[in-house]
């Protein structure tokens, strides 16, 4: 008489943890990734845009102002032509990163533009939605914003990287880098296109063919 009941509620224990982990695993299959949202668009090869940045430092009271364009193209080519304050280019193909002057001189980056530089690949890979960030924890604030955070085995100039994207579209339109030694860099994207034609020669370094 004493086994039915508890037939029951082994019954009722494991269907219990069966709906568990159905709601455990749908949940996870709907937890906002960078991977996941990438697929609610068309897979960008290329993209242009121009850029303002806003430099705040954190030893001095000012805020360091700049624009330019950038062009990216899968899967790791990286430009970055810079107008103002002073003209300055900054190509990062693969794993190679060269940076020249107004005339064409090799040059080292400017301290303003070394989180950027540094975060070239990484942005590349986000924007153009080839993998997912290497070596960063991603934090969704909203369905728009994620917050990368370093993982603790990776050397990064970065506390954190906070990118936030328009409802409609597969790229970030804000991007703001918190460095370890205080200064944060924001950039923001504007008059974005997206699979435009991009000569490849935009991405030869100094001494190669390029414009």
């Amino acid at each position: 008489m004493t086994v039915r009941p508890a037939a029951h509620r082994l019954a009722f224990g494991l269907a219990t943890i069966v709906l568990l982990a159905g709601a455990a695993a749908a949940a996870d299959a709907t937890k906002p990734s960078l991977a996941a949202r990438a697929t609610r668009f068309a897979r960008v090869s290329a993209a242009t845009a121009d850029f303002v940045q806003e430099r705040e430092v954190s030893l001095v009271d000012e805020v360091l102002h700049a624009r330019g364009t950038l062009a990216l193209a899968a899967p790791a080519s990286f430009r970055l032509d810079l107008t103002t304050p002073e003209p300055m280019t900054l190509v990062v193909t693969g794993a190679t990163m060269t940076v020249v002057d107004a005339v064409g001189k090799v040059m080292a980056v400017p301290a303003e533009f070394t989180g950027l530089a540094a975060f070239a690949r990484t942005l590349t890979d986000l924007m153009l939605g080839t993998r997912p960030p290497h070596g960063f924890t991603e934090t969704w604030r909203d369905a728009d914003t994620v917050v990368l955070t370093p993982d603790a085995e990776v050397a990064s100039p970065f506390n954190e990287i906070t990118l936030h994207f328009p409802a409609n579209g597969p790229l970030p339109e804000t991007i703001a880098m918190r460095e370890r030694g205080g200064d944060r860099t924001t950039i923001r994207l504007e008059h974005v296109a997206l699979n435009p034609t991009v000569d490849p020669a935009r991405f030869a370094p100094p001494g190669t063919k390029g414009p």
